[in-house]
């Protein structure tokens, strides 16, 4: 019995192991990761029916304009593209790998500020430049059995979803250093999470967690405000939309 399953164990570990097909860590580069981001950002459009207009393409300079801005300030260099997606019911933002953004006409609505786009913008930034979206890529590719070669097969739908309480919240802090370096006010981003509560008070359905949550971002923002030595900027920049 002990030879059989001595032999069983000797025949199993010859067996290609699903999980070694995939890359490691250190193997997936920023060009990698920059090519497989692209090719999610197609699959977004596509998903989304986005069509470049006249319209879009100014309003993907503006964005590209205050995002340039902002990413002086991340560690990580990679070229960030900024998008705008014209669905109304696109009230958030969303960073793909390689610093592909995309900003929903939705929250654009709710701006008020060019330093509230500055800081959704630095908090989207922020989960490219704190290796968030390349870790959820390599999950990725290991839980589909790709190779780093076969990222371009893989479609956007796993990207979309938050990346929980603790990510969110550096995202967060990170996201509104890098705007306060670049000029932008955090006040704004307080502003614009309150905007988000008294929405969410009008809305019979929003639960009290969700609230207390928008509440601990703010209160995580106002000390990232007070205890920086950056320039608090008296008077925010309007939002120059096209």
């Amino acid at each position: 019995m002990k030879m059989y399953l001595l032999l069983a164990l000797f025949l199993f570990a010859l067996l290609p192991n699903p999980s070694a097909s995939v890359d490691s860590k250190d193997k997936l580069t920023d060009a990698d990761e920059i090519r497989i981001g692209a090719a999610l950002a197609k699959d977004f459009e596509r998903q989304e029916g986005m069509a470049p207009t006249p319209q879009s393409n100014k309003l993907d300079a503006y964005l590209q304009s205050v995002g340039d801005k902002v990413a002086v300030g991340a560690k990580r260099k990679l070229p960030y593209r900024f998008h705008f997606d014209p669905s109304p019911g696109f009230r958030s933002a969303v960073g793909l790998p390689g610093g592909q953004i995309y900003v929903g006409a939705g929250i654009l609505a709710y701006s008020d500020s060019e330093d509230q786009l500055a800081v959704v913008l630095g908090h989207e930034i922020e989960h490219v430049d704190l290796n968030q979206c390349r870790e959820r890529l390599i999950k990725v590719l290991a839980e589909q059995h790709l190779t780093v070669k076969d990222g371009e097969k893989l479609k956007v739908d796993p990207f979309l979803d938050g990346y929980g309480h603790d990510s969110e919240f550096a995202a967060d802090r990170e996201g509104v250093l890098l705007a306060m370096k670049a000029g932008y006010s955090a006040d704004a981003g307080m502003r614009l999470l309150q905007t988000f509560i008294i929405l969410g008070e009008q809305m019979p359905n929003t639960s009290s967690e969700a609230k207390a949550n928008l509440e601990a971002r703010i209160a995580q923002i106002r000390a990232v405000r007070d205890g920086s030595k950056l320039p608090k900027p008296t008077k925010e920049t309007p939002l120059a939309l096209p």
